[in-house]
């Protein structure tokens, strides 16, 4: 890889909480939660190595009714509908995908997708 990219990594989960307190675990990051008006509820933390910015949050969008949208718009990320969890990792420097402390998710994430 020649030049920085976002990594979008997905877990079979819908339990955000213990999502976040694995990937902190793993990573040895601590996550704060935000707001945001579009996207709603997320974690954000920073990552030494590779320097990245983590955003982990649900895979639902956050203005989704299911009394009054499509089933189609329910998802964030709708080619993963089976990962409950994303975590995008916005990479600062260039590296291979998965690789520095990302090589710890291999056993409870998979990596979806490199942009």
């Amino acid at each position: 890889m020649s030049e920085a990219a976002v990594e979008l990594w997905g877990f079979l989960s819908d339990d955000v909480e213990r999502v976040r307190e694995e990937v902190e675990r793993l990573l040895e990051v601590t996550f704060r939660l935000h707001e945001s008006a579009s996207i709603g509820p997320y974690y954000f933390a920073p990552l030494d190595e590779p320097e990245s910015d983590l955003i982990l949050r649900p895979n639902r969008d956050a203005g989704f009714d299911e009394d009054t949208d499509d089933p189609d718009d329910a998802f964030v990320e709708p080619d993963f509908p089976d990962f409950g969890v994303l975590l995008y990792v916005e990479r600062k420097t260039e590296g291979k995908p998965g690789s520095g402390a990302l090589a710890r998710l291999g056993g409870t994430a998979q990596l979806l997708l490199v942009e």
